[in-house]
């Protein structure tokens, strides 16, 4: 396979885009922790107004309504830039991974804001939750179009043994690392503005409580009441919580595990030891992030950082092995491991 010319501008314009829908999942985090999802009940308008001439005076009256109002014109901008970046692709160049991938995120910003928007007419948090989980979807494509189209994509000497094995663990971990943000963003819709365990590494005090038993779930919304002036919970919404939160222990210890056996051997190229260890981070961080945002009762702030840290957790785990799987192809076609670089060009 031969190296490929890959347009810089338009590289560094998905790069950008992946940027901006890293920080559109970071306002929509901050939009659901504050429960400010249907502070503006109309769509695609805002209270009757055409959204992009909406009065300042009116957006900053409210900061429910700063908040949602400011999601949905990020949310326009992204959409512009995702189209623009298609276009630029397809008249840049004819990669057809390249093609495919631009494509599929014009698509996906499409369908992302028609479901926002069906969201805020249909007052349904199951909307809500799809358009969340979307995001992330949409989140990957475009850093995978940024991928597809740096020179790293089109260089063969990239290749070695482990490489297969490394996009084994780098995709399986990842995919427990999605269904752990699928179960958040579970809790943070159907239950807004409040947990449904108040404290860690117990559970109301206890390492596993009968909270199945009426009488046992009574006692706990009697705590919730008087001591937190919280809402009721439910027992389902418990076992959601104790499963996103086993999950993600599970996910980071599997991480870090996988870091520290991947970057063993010498064969391992130098850009898998860097993306690795930004994961371990990123996983750690996550961690923190999330036995935080419990002992702080949910603090704005760190939950929405716990979202932009999982979704960072997410996408780089998926490009460690999508950079992996290209390894393995280039292996296929070599039939032999090829030097490994001192890094990415870019």
């Amino acid at each position: 396979m031969s190296s490929v010319l890959r347009p810089a501008g338009v590289y560094r314009a998905a790069c950008f885009l992946a940027g901006a829908i890293l920080f559109l999942i970071t306002l929509g985090g901050q939009v659901t922790t504050k429960v400010a999802g249907m502070a503006v009940p109309d769509w695609p308008g805002t209270f009757g107004h055409n959204m992009f001439l909406f009065p300042w005076a009116k957006m900053t009256a409210c900061a429910m309504v700063f908040l949602e109002h400011s999601h949905r014109l990020v949310a326009s901008g992204v959409g512009l830039i995702t189209l623009a970046v298609a276009v630029w692709v397809w008249a840049s160049t004819r990669d057809r991974w390249a093609r495919g991938l631009s494509l599929a995120a014009a698509l996906l910003v499409v369908a992302q804001g028609v479901l926002g928007g069906q969201r805020v007419l249909q007052v349904s948090w199951v909307l809500g939750l799809m358009h969340a989980c979307l995001a992330q979807v949409f989140l990957v494509v475009a850093g995978s179009l940024a991928l597809v189209l740096s020179r790293f994509w089109g260089d063969s000497a990239r290749s070695d043994d482990l490489s297969k094995a490394r996009m084994r663990m780098a995709w399986g971990l990842t995919a427990a690392v999605f269904l752990q943000t699928i179960l958040g963003a579970f809790l943070r819709h159907e239950g807004p503005g409040y947990l449904s365990i108040p404290d860690f590494p117990k559970i109301y005090g206890h390492w596993l409580p009968a909270f199945w038993q009426t009488d046992v779930l009574r006692g706990i919304n009697d705590y919730r009441a008087a001591e937190l002036q919280w809402p009721a919970t439910t027992a389902s919404l418990i076992l959601w919580q104790i499963l996103h939160r086993t999950l993600g222990l599970v996910a980071a210890l599997g991480i870090f595990a996988g870091a520290i056996w991947s970057v063993g051997p010498t064969s391992t190229p130098s850009w898998w030891r860097r993306g690795v260890m930004l994961w371990a981070a990123l996983a750690g961080s996550q961690v923190f992030l999330g036995i935080l945002t419990i002992w702080s009762g949910r603090r704005a702030e760190i939950a929405t950082l716990h979202v932009l840290f999982g979704a960072g957790l997410t996408l780089t785990g998926w490009l460690l092995g999508l950079a992996s799987w290209r390894s393995v192809q280039n292996f296929s076609k070599s039939g032999s491991p090829q030097p490994t670089p001192s890094g990415l060009p870019r």
